[in-house]
């Protein structure tokens, strides 16, 4: 009887230890205010990472979120809030995040994470912009900086460093994957930066600023901005402007985001007879933009189609 009762006693101790191991391995719960970091952790957390609910998708304006029961709900189980912050998303988080009350994903707490904090950030227009003082003042702080994929390299190894914070048992996996995916990121770029040569010092239109550091990367020069302030429609005045300065300026083509209605940039690219150029933004942008490193690979593939003459929709 002891002998039973002990290999009982013994039999209950495993199922707890079990048990509780496997709620400490449990996969994090993300929730992503954009594609691209939704990508990211899903690419260095691997399956470690569990549900990942993104707030915003790459044909959406990320600034005009609206919040939804279901987002309330998933940033309220999240163990992890992933964000670009730097005024990116001002507009909304701070309301989701009241309403979700988390002290997961609270400000100050290891479930807090701004990808932006760990950029080189861009605070002026791209150099060699002619944009109006009006322009100038539209942003202080260019707040898209996966356009560069230096910034993603930087943010990856610190996204590691607060995934391993939250999941201690996790450590060798976000290591190992965050050192790959970064050993691929720069092999990829590097290749890319030498494709790319051509569009060194080209000048375009674009319908928003929203490609800074993209074009910075690649030493694209924005000559001219079709959307006076962001999500304005442009009046005829200053789309008459536009065309006129595309052949005094030697402005190539005209690119607009997948989540942009191109009207206006059409109607810029047509009178000027100039390509017309959709870019991804972001992850999820084009067919072609499955994660960061194709987001990339397309991005210039589109850019250089559009220095060739040709159009990208």
């Amino acid at each position: 009887m002891k002998r039973t009762f002990t290999a009982a006693l013994a039999g209950v101790v495993l199922l707890l230890c079990v048990a509780a191991t496997s709620a400490m391995a449990a996969p994090l719960k993300v929730f992503a205010c954009v594609p691209e970091w939704a990508s990211l952790v899903k690419t260095i957390g691997g399956d470690r990472i569990g549900t990942v609910t993104l707030a915003t998708s790459a044909h959406e304006n990320p600034d005009n979120l609206k919040p939804t029961p279901g987002l309330i709900a998933a940033l309220a189980e999240a163990d992890l809030l992933l964000c670009t912050g730097i005024g990116l998303e001002d507009e909304w988080l701070p309301s989701l995040m009241e309403r979700a009350n988390n002290p997961k994903v609270a400000k100050g707490k290891p479930g807090y994470f701004m990808a932006g904090e760990y950029a080189k950030v861009i605070e002026e227009h791209n150099p060699g912009e002619h944009g109006t003082a009006e322009q100038g003042a539209e942003e202080e702080v260019h707040p898209h900086v996966q356009g560069d994929p230096n910034n993603v390299r930087l943010i990856a190894g610190q996204l590691a460093k607060r995934l391993i914070q939250l999941d201690p048992e996790g450590k060798d996996t976000y290591a190992e994957r965050t050192k790959a995916f970064n050993s691929q990121l720069t092999a990829v770029t590097k290749e890319l930066l030498a494709k790319a040569a051509p569009l060194k010092g080209v000048n375009i239109v674009v319908q928003h600023d929203h490609s800074t550091y993209l074009f910075n990367w690649l030493g694209i020069r924005t000559a001219a901005i079709v959307e006076p302030e962001p999500n304005v429609a442009p009046g005829p005045d200053r789309l008459a402007k536009i065309i006129a300065d595309v052949p005094k300026q030697k402005m190539r083509f005209v690119i607009y985001a997948a989540y942009e209605d191109p009207a206006p940039s059409r109607y810029v690219a047509q009178n000027a007879k100039i390509p017309l150029v959709k870019i991804p933004f972001t992850v999820g942008g084009t067919p072609e933009s499955t994660d960061l490193i194709t987001f990339y690979k397309d991005s210039v593939r589109r850019l250089l189609d559009g220095r060739a003459g040709r159009e990208r929709t």
